[in-house]
């Protein structure tokens, strides 16, 4: 289903005499965010044991990112790991849903593009688990969706330094107001476990526009064109 939403829901020529895109030239404008989200079932699929609907507990706890000091040891293999697994199903198909709707980021900027600002994303969103009191484990490429979506409105030449600050200073913002709002929900460890890591999230946003800052869409294109 999901391969064939991406293929199937192709733009419309901005003219009625232009050729309607081939499902191959679509193809080729989404590949990153229609493989990137095969990817993630595919790894669900297996780290279910095929049946997609509970994680093996063992290997949640060892791919999974953690803050316990004395498991820091994993941390380098699980901040590599953490992205590309999901708790269960819903979480899985709500990220998977989210590259899904990105693809219309990756229509404009490419692949490699795409594919760098979900990285940065999901890599800037890894602070976040110092930033809770208790044990927990965090997982899920949420982070490179939010960055995703961040880039898909700020990944703009024109926009002024103003605007980019601005931005910035929104997410930021809202970074603020969940991490009072985690302080103030139920400390025990299974509602912490279970909740969704909103910090994360606006790290992740927050990478993505500043790396979209630091290197811009013209130059990306220009280095594309010489490769």
């Amino acid at each position: 289903m999901y391969v064939l939403g991406l293929l199937l829901i192709k733009p419309s020529p901005n003219s009625l005499k232009a050729i309607p895109l081939t499902y191959m030239q679509n193809f080729k404008l989404i590949r990153a965010s229609l493989c990137s989200g095969v990817f993630l079932l595919f790894v669900f699929l297996i780290i279910s044991n095929y049946g997609f609907l509970a994680v093996d507990e063992y290997i949640y706890t060892l791919l999974a990112l953690n803050n316990d000091s004395e498991k820091a040891l994993l941390w380098p293999l699980q901040s590599i790991t953490h992205l590309i697994i999901h708790t269960d199903p819903m979480h899985l198909l709500a990220n998977v849903c989210g590259i899904a709707l990105a693809s219309v980021y990756e229509r404009r900027v490419g692949a490699k593009r795409f594919l760098s600002v979900l990285a940065i994303g999901g890599i800037a969103s890894i602070p976040s688990i110092f930033f809770y009191s208790e044990t927990v484990t965090v997982c899920g490429i949420s982070g490179g969706v939010f960055g995703l979506a961040a880039a898909y409105f700020t990944d703009e030449d024109e926009l002024t330094i103003k605007e980019w600050g601005s931005a910035i200073l929104l997410f930021a913002f809202l970074m603020f107001i969940f991490s009072i709002e985690g302080e103030f929900t139920s400390t025990s460890d299974e509602t912490i476990n279970t909740q969704v890591d909103h910090i994360g999230h606006i790290f992740g946003a927050i990478g993505a526009i500043i790396y979209c800052r630091l290197k811009p869409l013209r130059l990306t294109a220009e280095a594309d064109n010489k490769h």
